[in-house]
Formats: C-alpha cells, sequence, structure tokens
C-alpha cells in the first residue's frame, strides 16, 4: 500500500502574500504483496512531465497506475494529449477519460482500488493558481469518480490517502501544534516520521517529493536519507552526477549532495521540542 500526500504552500510574506506559492506531494516507496514482510521498498509512485505544471501521484493497486502514468506523462510530453489553450478542467477532464479508456482494455484481471491524485498550475507568477483532483476506482462495483480538491488560502495538507493516511494526519497534526506549524518543512517531516512509524507497516522506504511551483517546470527532488541519496525510491551511489537535481532530507533541507549535509547558505532546520 502507500502514504500519499500534497499540500500547498504559500509565504505569508513578500511580494503578494496571498498567493500561494507551490503545491508538493509526497509519498512513500514500499510496495507490498500481502503483508509488509512481501515487499518492495524502492517503487516509484510520483509522476510529473519534463515541462507542463502538472503532479500526478498514486495510492491502492500499483501495476495498472503506474503504467498508465507513464504513459500519460509520455502523451503529455509530446504535446499530443490536448492543446496547451485548453483549459485546466479540459486537460484534467482528458487525462481521466484516457485513464479510464485504458483501464477499459484490461481483460480477466483481477482488479483492486486504486486513487490517482492529478496537481496542475495555472498560468505563471504572478497570476498563479493551482487546481487539484482525485481520480478513484472501486474494484468492487467498478465505478470511477474524479473529484476537485478545494484550495485554501494558507498552507495546508491537501489530501492524504492510502493505507498511511491516518497515520500522516495524526503526525500533520502534532507537527502544527510547534512552532513550525503551518510550514512545508512541518508537513513534509511529519509526513515522513508518518511513514517511519513502526505501526505503520504498509507504507515504508524513503520518501518520495515532488513540487510545482510559481513559474517553473514540475520538480522531482532527491532525498537523502541516513546520508544515503534516493531518487523516486532508487537507491544512488554517491559519485553519480547528484548536482543535477536539488536535495533535501526528512527535515525539508535543502542537503548538498556531495557532503550529504546542509548545503551552504541553506536554512538549517532541527526538530521542534513537543510537550
Amino acid at each position: 500500500m502507500t502514504t500519499l500526500i500534497a499540500w500547498i504552500a504559500f509565504t505569508g510574506t513578500g511580494e503578494r502574500p496571498e498567493l500561494p506559492r507551490a503545491v508538493y506531494m509526497a509519498s512513500d516507496s514500499r510496495i507490498t504483496w500481502g503483508s509488509s514482510a512481501h515487499r518492495w521498498d524502492a517503487g516509484r509512485k510520483l509522476f510529473s512531465p519534463h515541462q507542463q505544471p502538472h503532479l500526478f501521484g498514486y495510492c491502492g493497486d500499483v501495476v495498472f497506475p503506474s503504467l498508465v502514468l507513464g504513459q500519460i506523462i509520455s502523451a503529455i510530453d509530446q504535446g499530443i494529449l490536448f492543446d496547451p489553450s485548453d483549459s485546466s478542467d479540459r486537460k484534467h477532464q482528458v487525462i481521466f477519460e484516457s485513464i479510464n479508456a485504458s483501464h477499459d482494455r484490461w481483460y480477466n484481471v483481477r482488479e483492486q482500488d486504486f486513487s490517482i491524485v492529478h496537481m496542475f498550475r495555472r498560468g505563471v507568477w504572478p497570476a498563479t493558481a493551482f487546481s487539484g483532483w482525485v481520480i478513484s476506482y472501486r474494484a468492487k462495483t467498478r465505478d470511477w469518480t474524479s473529484e476537485e480538491l478545494q484550495i485554501p488560502t494558507k498552507t495546508t495538507l491537501l489530501i492524504a490517502l492510502g493505507s498511511g493516511a491516518g497515520m500522516a494526519r495524526v503526525h500533520t497534526r502534532t507537527w502544527n501544534d510547534s512552532d513550525v506549524g503551518g510550514t512545508s518543512r512541518a508537513i513534509f517531516s511529519a509526513f515522513c516520521e508518518a511513514i517511519s512509524a513502526t505501526e505503520n507497516k504498509l507504507s515504508g522506504g524513503p520518501p518520495q517529493l515532488s513540487g510545482l511551483y510559481s513559474d517553473q517546470p514540475p520538480k522531482t527532488f532527491g532525498i537523502v536519507l541516513d546520508g544515503h541519496p534516493f531518487l523516486h525510491g532508487l537507491p544512488l551511489k554517491p559519485e553519480m552526477a547528484l548536482s543535477n537535481i536539488e536535495w533535501r532530507d526528512q527535515l525539508f533541507q535543502t542537503i548538498d549532495p556531495r557532503s550529504m549535509s546542509a548545503a551552504e547558505g541553506a536554512r538549517r532546520f532541527v526538530r521542534p521540542h513537543f510537550d
């Protein structure tokens, strides 16, 4: 199973503090077969195109969502899925219909429930606005739904899904009660604690993190966990060209991949004290 979250971020300061600056999506990397005793802790669960402002993540069934999202991303990158001038609602509808049509070509396969979160940016700074939807499939009834997320006006968790969703919400509430509450670092740190909790056995492995800022293509972050680099759950070697992307740790600190410690000039974060 999975723990999948998405959140929106506001700075609250500077020019136009009332406007959102980013949306983020985070997931664990664990895929299980029946129980945590049968698992793979390096499964990719987050996807994004190279240039177009979309983020995707899934939970539930693994095979169909991971395969179809690869196809959707390729079609977006090739510029053939929809017209760039289409509205955000139209683009999402085409994505929803494409996923549905692909699933219709499954034959005599054991089906499982799954959900796909789709985040999208309309316009660039200062005309930035974000939209989000949850596509869900229920195998027992073969029902499809697509529900739009309500976008708030402050930094907050938009949605938590999967087997570890309850644990993610509990840890988020704890961090929000601290002196760093209401920040992206609190949400991501709480998420990392939730997926590493011993009682959450169906989620685990390295965290995965993607972001969509107000005026840039989607960003895929590498994660440094216990001094080791990972990308989408994939363990990497330190001698690789790691500086080509941005790296974060479990406290959301910007990490220098050469030293595996906080980057020069980056803000230092520590875990707050909880009563």
